[in-house]
């Protein structure tokens, strides 16, 4: 290379090096001029600003920021229009001010160099808190009031109010909860999970601190903790008891308690109306509503029609079988104890809507008199209005065929009081079309916390339910009172009496209780409203008992038609307290319950048969003034009120004596119950002299031939007065007991006490009640007004899932107020008519035994034994003094009664049959059998008129015993359930056995209902997060019959030898002949006789298949 070329190079180098500094040293100038700059930008909280705007835009306070700032806002032209109502900033830092316009307007601001972009933030729901709530008991089950529950994460706690419960609102997530009272072992749980909106339910069982002050923690999970708890619940109560609760009515298809109440152990029901416990009839039981004691719902009976609650307003059912004393009404077969809706633990508003058809009843004609605009509303709209006060007696005071001169009572007068009865435009049957029936529900439960500190909680629960449901019952056979009691000739097949129940009813409930407590007070209310409109309208066709079918002038039988339209009010309010003081417990309540039943304008009618021609014409007859008793067509109405009022008061005291623990219990209740019964009927009849052929007459236009201007061819309403048709009564039944309660050795508990009874009755009203039969008096006088009843309950727990149980208590039933009263009327539930004659007091012993096994969570096996003996049993007899071969029934007490039986219940899940399988967790086999029998000492009444002409009366004893009055020796449940997060199903099977349904001294008097079995099932889906569940409910489906029957005497014989002998009983006079027996047999006709010999079948009643189908949604 040349010395120049090399020269040139290095220059080139050297200037390329300068340009090459110098160009280094302007980059780091303006990079520090940059840095500079963005240091500026980033320190927002280095520069204030003052702003004090009203009613602006965001785009004016933005330019004055940035007017103060330096900064550039970005935004859009639509934030630039959002309107801001106020800012205020006063020397406040560019940041802390970007903060809080951002949270009142929901802004975000991000920084870019020296500017900000504005933007809208999204809108995020804000979570809802979840909540924990529960109860602390002991390992009796007995609440602990003042325990300390405690939430580790979170250090908050609680402490459980005087009913052992506590409630914590806590944000979703998983906590570990800490529990702890004094002399108990702490508890630990983990893994409790809250869901957002959600309550999750967490008893706590906590067990005595047997190491005295050393401190000892029990961890377990929320599951275990869940299953202990469930343990002390449910087997430490100090009594025998079986229930139902709201989970288990809601898998059912039931619409009301009567059709739940059968699938308890040992329960069976009257026409699903009525409860039998062990056997042992209606009038020995005793029902309360929210602990206060229920009126009866039948003038003549001493019991309770459980179809009058809806079942959606039922928190749970439990039937105590066994007796302490500090239960203040008498009972012999179980004490129903009906508790609604309570007051919840997190806010809830549910809707259902329903609808069901039946399979007898959907696209069949339906049957019925007029009816009234606001039937589906369950109201009258007095088109039923026929009974105005001060109705005028006719009877010896006004005669049609005599001059009106010679009557008291002028047919002018008879006349206007037709006038103001009225007339007859909705007699007479017509057709309607049966519609589907339909039911609503909407509930509301809200709960509150007043302190976030203290326990003050208040709340409330309410409900409202409509249902319309329509029957049509088909009626295959009916021989009872005055019916045919036997084909003419028996192989003849159309010589039957048949027809159909149609059934209208309203079901109305309202309901709404509330409730507020502390720490150590509680306050609740319960106020229950139910109205049932429930007409039925019954029309049979057949030959009646005095009028048999025969070729002449019986060739076609009779119509008997009987509408009854029945609007009953049952409403209830109580108030009740529980307070705590250190180791005293006062619980307190008063209660008014009011039922008013009002059957309103109930017609019985009857249609002969005319041959007109070739044709048959079916019209309805009025009577004339010498028909005995109501005749052939006539209107009546009856009210009966009945007004209970009580009130308790009750006071525990806590203590110990070393280790063992004890709670005395003293208490006294007062229980005044004021009945009245107001019964009028008005027979429609004719004068004698008739021209105008009135049967040839629509019935609906026999209003027109009332005024009486002619006496003797016009119809009137025949006013007449029965002694026996109004009653008034009130009765005072008041107690007080002493009970004590001990935990006397691990495991081993003994509840033992007496209580004192006053019962009092008086008859205010019923002149009847006093007359005198054979110179004895008809109302029976009690013999004691009080009765010292005592009760112990032993329970001893060898393990912790096992009960070994004994009980026995004395308890007294007392009369009915209507039951001492001397009155007759027709009974269609008997088709006899009911008489009264009175009755006393029952004393009652009562033995238990029972074993319970608890294996898991809410699993069961349980075995148990019961005997009572009854000390003059009341029981309804079929008598025939008259020796008509219809009868009547009355209602007497035997000399002595036995009871005895045995009870068996299981439900268990299936997850041990192979683990493999989940799903079997939630799938659970349930039933229950009751074998029970019974036997009674009858006794008749006897009256003799000594050799001074004195007439006596005595009893005469029956030698041979027989089953109890209402006695089932048969029953059981069986189910089986799937119960999993969406789906559901259950199915269930009901069967009672043979029914002693009315008793009496011979078996043809006796009246039994054939065994039944009942099938029913459910699907059930939830949607929507289980916010929504769909159900589709079939009920009935083998269509299961009623079927009553009467051993006939054709079923029996003379024995040998006593075919001139008197006065002896049915058993040494006669015996079953060979191929029969006291079961139902249907026998054979006789080729010779043609007569049938078998059993007679006196009622069936076939109901249908139900099918329905409910959505609801829980908001």
């Amino acid at each position: 290379m040349h010395n120049s070329t090399k020269i040139s190079v290095i220059k080139l180098l050297f200037f390329m090096t300068r340009v090459t500094f110098m160009v280094i040293v302007i980059s780091l100038t303006l990079t520090s001029l940059l840095l500079a700059e963005d240091v500026k930008s980033q320190r927002l909280d280095q520069v204030s600003v003052s702003i004090n705007v009203n009613k602006t835009t965001l785009h004016e306070v933005l330019t004055d920021l940035s007017r103060q700032s330096g900064f550039n806002f970005v935004y859009s032209q639509q934030l630039a229009q959002l309107e801001i109502a106020e800012f205020k900033t006063r020397n406040m830092t560019l940041d802390k001010a970007l903060k809080v316009l951002s949270g009142e307007q929901n802004l975000r601001f991000e920084q870019i160099n020296n500017s900000i972009a504005v933007s809208k933030l999204p809108v995020v729901k804000k979570q809802e808190p979840g909540r924990i709530s529960g109860k602390v008991v002991d390992e009796r089950g007995e609440v602990l009031p003042s325990a300390s529950v405690r939430i580790v994460e979170t250090g908050q706690t609680v402490q459980t109010n005087m009913d052992g419960k506590y409630s914590l609102s806590l944000k979703p997530g998983t906590y570990t909860l800490e529990i702890s009272y004094i002399s108990y072992q702490k508890q630990r749980i983990t893994g409790v999970s809250v869901n957002e909106g959600k309550n999750t339910p967490l008893d706590i069982a906590m067990k005595v601190d047997s190491k005295g002050l050393q401190e000892v923690v029990v961890t377990s999970s929320y599951k275990k903790a869940s299953i202990a708890s469930l343990y002390a619940l449910q087997k430490n109560t100090s009594n025998l008891s079986d229930g139902i609760s709201a989970e288990q009515i809601g898998a059912t298809p039931d619409k009301h308690l009567g059709e739940t109440l059968k699938r308890i152990t040992g329960v069976s029901t009257n026409e699903n109306k009525k409860v039998v416990i062990r056997g042992i009839a209606e009038r020995y039981n005793v029902s309360v509503l929210n602990g206060s004691t229920l009126p009866s719902t039948d003038v003549q009976e001493r019991d309770f029609e459980f179809n009058l609650i809806p079942t959606n307003l039922v928190e749970n059912v439990v039937v105590a079988k066994s007796i302490t004393a500090d239960m203040p009404y008498g009972f012999a077969g179980g004490l129903v104890q009906i508790t609604t809706k309570s007051v919840p633990e997190s806010n809830f508003l549910s809707i259902s809507i329903g609808t069901s058809f039946n399979s007898r009843t959907f696209g069949k004609d339906f049957l019925g008199y007029g009816r009234g605009k606001y039937d589906y509303l369950g109201f009258d709209d007095g088109s039923r209005a026929h009974f105005p006060t001060g109705l005028l007696n006719l009877v010896g005071k006004f005669d049609p065929v005599k001059d009106d001169s010679q009557n008291e009572i002028k047919a002018a007068q008879v006349g206007e009081q037709n006038k103001r009865i009225g007339g007859t435009e909705r007699l007479g049957t017509r057709s309607f079309q049966a519609m589907p029936s339909q039911n609503y529900q909407l509930s509301l439960g809200r709960a509150y916390s007043l302190s976030k500190t203290k326990v003050r909680e208040l709340g409330f629960v309410g409900s409202a339910s409509y249902r319309n449901t329509q029957t049509n019952d088909y009626v295959p056979s009916i021989r009872r009172g005055d019916w045919s009691h036997e084909p003419t000739r028996g192989d003849d097949p159309t010589d039957v009496n048949t027809g159909n129940i149609y059934g209208f009813n309203t079901t109305l409930g309202l309901l709404l209780n509330g409730g507020f407590k502390t720490e150590k007070h509680q306050i609740n209310t319960y106020n229950l409203y139910t109205r049932i409109f429930d007409n039925r309208f019954s029309r049979y066709t057949g030959w009646s008992f005095e009028n048999p079918k025969n070729d002449s002038d019986m060739k076609y039988g009779g119509i008997l038609e009987d509408d009854r339209p029945k609007f009953t009010d049952l409403l209830q309010n109580k108030v009740s307290g529980k307070h705590r003081v250190k180791s005293l417990t006062i619980d307190w309540s008063v209660a008014r319950t009011s039922l008013k039943s009002l059957e309103k304008d109930a017609i019985s009618a009857s249609q002969t048969a005319r041959e007109i021609g070739n044709r048959v014409l079916y019209v309805y007859q009025p009577g004339t003034v010498s028909d005995p008793g109501s005749g052939p067509l006539h209107r009546d109405e009856y009210i009966y009120k009945e007004n209970n009022f009580d009130g308790v008061i009750n006071a525990a005291y806590d203590f110990k004596l070393g280790k063992t623990s004890h709670v005395f219990k003293t208490g006294v209740n007062y229980l005044k119950k004021h009945a009245f019964y107001d019964w009028q009927i008005l027979p429609i009849v004719k004068g004698t002299n008739s021209i105008v052929p009135i049967d040839l007459i629509p019935i609906q236009d026999w209003g027109n031939f009332m005024s009486m201007e002619n006496t003797g061819s016009s119809l009137f309403y025949f006013k007449q007065d029965y002694t026996s048709n109004k009653f008034e009564a009130e009765s005072i039944n008041k107690g007080g007991f002493l009970m004590l309660d001990h935990k006397l050795l691990p495991g081993l508990r003994l509840v033992w006490g007496a209580r004192a009874e006053y019962f009092k009755l008086d008859t205010i009203t019923n002149s009847a009640s006093l007359l005198r039969d054979k110179n004895s008096k008809i109302f029976f006088e009690e013999k004691k007004d009080w009765y010292f009843l005592p009760s112990a309950n032993v329970t001893y727990s060898p393990l912790k899932e096992l009960n070994l149980r004994a009980s026995y208590a004395k308890s007294a039933v007392r009369p009915g107020m209507m039951e001492n009263s001397r009155f007759s009327r027709y009974n269609p539930n008997y088709g006899s008519v009911v008489r009264s004659n009175g009755v006393s007091s029952t004393l009652i012993d009562n033995y238990d035994a029972k074993i319970e096994l608890f294996p898991g969570a809410g699993e069961l096996l349980s075995v148990s034994y019961f005997y009572k003996y009854f000390d003059k049993p009341a029981e309804y007899y079929r008598l025939d003094n008259e020796n008509n071969g219809r009868g009547y029934i009355t209602i007497s007490n035997s000399d002595w009664a036995k009871v005895r039986g045995w009870e068996f219940e299981l439900r268990k899940s299936l997850d041990f049959v192979y683990e493999g399988l989940p799903f079997l967790k939630d799938v659970y086999v349930s039933g229950n059998l009751t074998l029970q029998k019974s036997e009674v000492r009858a006794r008749e009444i006897q009256y003799e008129t000594t050799p001074a002409g004195v007439d006596t009366m005595y009893y005469k004893y029956l030698k041979y015993p027989r089953a109890l009055y209402g006695q089932v020796p048969l029953l059981y449940n069986a189910g089986l359930q799937y119960a999993g997060k969406k789906l559901g199903l259950n199915v269930s099977l009901n069967h009672s056995g043979y029914k002693t349904f009315i008793t009496g001294i011979e078996p043809a008097f006796v009246e039994y209902e054939r065994p039944r079995t009942q099938m029913d099932a459910q699907i059930s889906y939830k949607f929507l997060k289980g916010k929504m569940e769909t159900k589709l409910n079939m009920s009935n489906l083998l269509d299961a019959p009623f079927r009553y029957f009467i051993n006939d005497p054709t079923t029996y014989e003379l024995k040998p030898g006593n075919e001139d002998k008197l006065n002896l009983e049915w058993n040494d006079k006669y015996k079953y002949k060979f191929g029969f027996s006291e079961k139902f047999e249907e026998g054979y006709v006789d080729p010779v006789t043609k007569r049938r010999v078998g059993d007679r079948e006196t009622f069936s009643r076939y109901t249908g298949r139900t099918f329905s189908l409910s959505i609801s949604y829980n908001f």
